[in-house]
């Protein structure tokens, strides 16, 4: 047993000192300084190299430069070979890296994806810990990631996971960096009323901005389209269009006013637009606007009726009305009042419209008109005045 335990410890200690000698091959001459470093056929400068594991045997890197227009930094990197491809085809120059932060603009990664002639090393893919893209005068941080090179070193993709599950799929093309996002769900504290599944939008990125400009998914009953476009200069501004097509009214509006007393199917367009001094605080300038359609629907405790029978001042009643289409329009921001308007609400002879505000702390307050055509021909016709909260409307004859 003896024996054996030596041989193996020999074996494993000769592999080791075949890898050392094999990792020394391959990087002696940029060690020694003998020929110019080069990635991708761009020149690469670094301030300190030495050998460690990592776990297999790999030159160490400090404050690396890829020599791009921008140039793309590295804090630290290990360059080991790609040992797959050695075994394969004994192309001792191409090599993976491990990178703990890359700082790049998207110019520069466009840059990659243009092949550069021959390089001392031909990268197959590159795994960091985090990536800070740089637009215009500010950064977007991403998670750890990874890049993917084809046989002749150019880039192909550039992908990052989110711990929320959020996938990006970054492809240099022609010039552009265009980009790839899914999403398995998406929810945010902003839009709190909106929940999507199954979300997948495609864009471009450049140094000041990301599109979406093709954005689809599912949820609540019905289907989400659009576009988002973020832009950075010296401060961050994101604006967008959003489709609603046949969500359930009220699995939206519960998620903004518990106890609300709308049904039907809801249909919107809406608008985004914020701006901030960092991308953390755009959610708390988000303003949305937009119209709005409910079809086949209901508002309990909303006597449109009642307010037309009543003969003397004072509440109304409640009651349902239905509805076969209710339009509108809405308008409101991150902690601030709601503005609704009703421009038709369509009940066959009972016919409706108003405006009105939803407060902080869901208090209604504003007028509704209603009208009505009798069998006999004639119509009747009334104000009513709107109060009482989002739970529990009132309506007031006056």
């Amino acid at each position: 047993m003896k024996k054996i335990h030596k041989s193996m410890s020999r074996t494993g200690a000769l592999f080791s000192g075949i890898l050392l000698v094999f990792a020394y091959l391959i990087f002696s001459g940029s060690a020694r300084g003998a020929s110019p470093e080069s990635w991708l056929g761009l020149p690469v400068t670094y301030v300190e190299s030495g050998y460690t594991f990592h776990p297999w045997p790999a030159q160490a890197l400090r404050d690396v430069k890829i020599h791009t227009p921008d140039p793309i930094l590295i804090a630290k990197a290990w360059v080991t070979p790609d040992w797959a491809a050695w075994i394969t085809g004994g192309k001792t120059n191409r090599v993976r890296i491990e990178a703990d932060e890359i700082v790049a603009r998207p110019s520069s990664l466009v840059r990659l994806g243009v092949f550069d002639g021959k390089s001392t090393h031909k990268i197959t893919a590159v795994r960091f810990a985090k990536l800070k893209l740089l637009m215009g005068t500010s950064a977007v941080v991403l998670p750890a990631g990874e890049m993917e090179f084809a046989e002749d070193g150019t880039l192909t993709h550039l992908r990052v996971t989110t711990e929320q599950g959020m996938r990006f799929d970054v492809t240099p093309h022609e010039g552009k960096l265009g980009v790839l996002v899914q999403l398995n769900s998406w929810k945010w504290d902003v839009l709190s009323a909106l929940r999507f599944d199954n979300i997948v939008a495609q864009g471009d990125l450049n140094d000041e901005r990301l599109l979406l400009d093709k954005i689809g998914g599912t949820g609540d009953g019905g289907s989400v389209e659009g576009m988002v476009r973020l832009t950075v200069t010296d401060k961050f501004a994101i604006d967008g269009e959003v489709k609603l097509d046949k969500l359930t009214a009220a699995d939206v509006l519960t998620r903004l006013y518990p106890g609300h007393t709308v049904q039907g199917t809801l249909s919107a367009n809406v608008k985004i637009v914020a701006s901030a001094d960092t991308l953390a605080e755009l959610g708390k300038n988000m303003t949305s606007s937009g119209t709005y359609n409910l079809r086949s629907g209901s508002i309990d405790r909303f006597g449109l009726l009642e307010g037309l029978r009543r003969q003397e001042s004072g509440p109304a009643g409640g009651g349902l009305t239905k509805f076969v289409s209710l339009d509108g329009g809405f308008s409101g921001g991150v902690g601030k009042p709601s503005a609704i308007s009703i421009r038709r609400l369509d009940g066959g002879a009972l016919q409706g419209s108003g405006s009105f505000q939803i407060g902080l702390e869901s208090q209604l307050r504003g007028n509704v008109s209603a009208s009505i055509k009798l069998p006999n021909g004639d119509s009747k016709s009334r104000s009513l005045v709107l109060t009482g909260k989002v739970n529990s409307p009132t309506l007031m004859v006056p």
